[in-house]
């Protein structure tokens, strides 16, 4: 049997100093006529982490990158019906994803920052944004997730991803400047969708 997991980008990101957090087989969901299985790897950028408990002590997951080959049964081939469903179940399901790694108050953004997100990847998949907070120990940050589904090879490919973009409140200003020091949202999100772009 191939191997069911996505193709994803590993010399890049070894050399972005992400590591594989997380490898994994499930069910995704059983609806009435089709059941959705996802093998799932889940990357962190091990390097930020460790550069922000370094000058601040905080240590947790700030970025994050995700890739799910999601394989229907029965195989039917996709269809718009079944692009929707698969997506709409996926979207939510990242989501909770957000969730389950400690960030908070997550919601769905505007319609027009999808627009741009779609346009960024130019491969016509269905994507849905989350803007989310992070908090540890007094301080909160900002983050931005996006979650992309698109048919691929008979199944279907999500990939996605979160990262932080601003420091909302920090417990004193030596912190609020070594985490504004650290962040930088608009290249989080380039390589996120170059990595995004790049899994097969």
């Amino acid at each position: 049997m191939s191997d069911p997991f996505p193709s994803v980008p590993t010399d890049a990101l070894a050399d972005g100093g992400w590591c594989e957090r997380e490898r994994r087989r499930t069910t995704e969901f059983d609806a009435a006529v089709v059941t959705v299985k996802a093998a799932t790897v889940v990357y962190e950028d091990r390097s930020l982490r460790d550069r922000v408990a370094e000058q601040t002590e905080l240590d947790r997951l700030w970025r994050f990158f995700v890739a799910s080959r999601l394989t229907v049964s029965p195989a039917t081939g996709p269809s718009s019906a079944l692009t929707r469903l698969v997506a709409n179940r996926a979207h939510a399901g990242f989501a909770d994803t957000l969730t389950e790694r400690g960030f908070e108050g997550v919601r769905r953004v505007a319609p027009d920052a999808v627009d741009s997100c779609e346009a960024a990847l130019g491969d016509g998949s269905r994507v849905a944004g989350y803007d989310a907070l992070c908090r540890l120990d007094g301080v909160a940050v900002r983050a931005r997730g996006w979650a992309a589904v698109r048919p691929v090879d008979g199944a279907y490919l999500l990939v996605g991803g979160a990262y932080p973009t601003a420091v909302r409140t920090a417990s004193d200003e030596r912190t609020d400047d070594a985490l504004a020091e650290a962040f930088d949202p608009e290249g989080f999100r380039e390589v996120l969708f170059s990595l995004m772009r790049a899994t097969r």
